[in-house]
């Protein structure tokens, strides 16, 4: 059921992929409908800005989306469990050995390179990991999908999203726990433009590209951040 619900969610999103400015990228405080969810983003309200921040200034190929950063609870699943969820649109060139691969391969390649990164974006406030009422933490990738076709045929995006309770990325991060067993205890979410596809076999592996890539110029406006 949490799986279905978490891809009607994804269906939505894959369609509104824009580049946001923080006041419409994090989630504004009348847009959540629990006590519990408003009551993170009041408490935590400067730490989605710094995530914010960081991605923007140092992760410049990653663009967080309108209503992308915050504490979101399913609809319809029982309960109000809350998770610390940031989209982002992944801005790369395509080389033909990343169209090559399959789904799963190009979502696994995605997750091992972009979100592992932002999951440790994420789980880096000990306070807010502490808070009993936030159950856990989630990363949603789009990506512009390879096209096969030729040059008419309209650019489709593929969406993959990870969802994961705290004890579990803390366990990953921390490399208590392997990623087979990560991938097996999160709820994996994906779509083929606005056709979702069933559970991936996604494998993660070591991607050291966002600690060490530089872009040729760039220099973040924020230096005291030390990306």
């Amino acid at each position: 059921m949490r799986a279905l619900v978490l891809g009607a969610i994804l269906l939505a999103l894959a369609g509104e992929a824009v580049a946001a400015p923080p006041e419409e990228a994090i989630i504004s405080l009348d847009r959540y409908t629990s006590p519990r969810g408003k009551s993170l983003a009041i408490t935590f309200g400067s730490q989605l800005r710094q995530i914010y921040d960081r991605v923007y200034h140092c992760r410049p190929w990653l663009e967080v989306q309108k209503g992308g950063l915050g504490f979101t609870h399913p609809v319809g699943v029982p309960g109000d469990d809350r998770f610390l969820n940031i989209w982002v649109w992944v801005d790369q060139q395509m080389t033909p050995e990343f169209g090559a691969l399959s789904p799963a391969r190009r979502a696994s390649a995605m997750f091992s390179r972009h979100g592992v990164d932002l999951l440790r974006h994420l789980a880096a406030d000990a306070g807010l990991f502490a808070d009993p009422t936030l159950h856990g933490y989630s990363v949603i990738l789009t990506w512009i999908k390879p096209s096969a076709g030729g040059g008419g045929e309209a650019q489709k995006s593929e969406t993959l999203g990870v969802f994961a309770d705290k004890a579990a990325v803390r366990g990953f991060l921390a490399r208590r726990i392997g990623a087979r067993e990560f991938v097996g205890r999160a709820t994996i979410v994906a779509f083929d433009g606005k056709e979702r596809l069933g559970r991936l076999p996604l494998e993660i592996w070591e991607d050291n590209f966002a600690t060490t890539f530089k872009l040729k110029d760039y220099q973040p406006e924020n230096k005291n951040l030390r990306c």
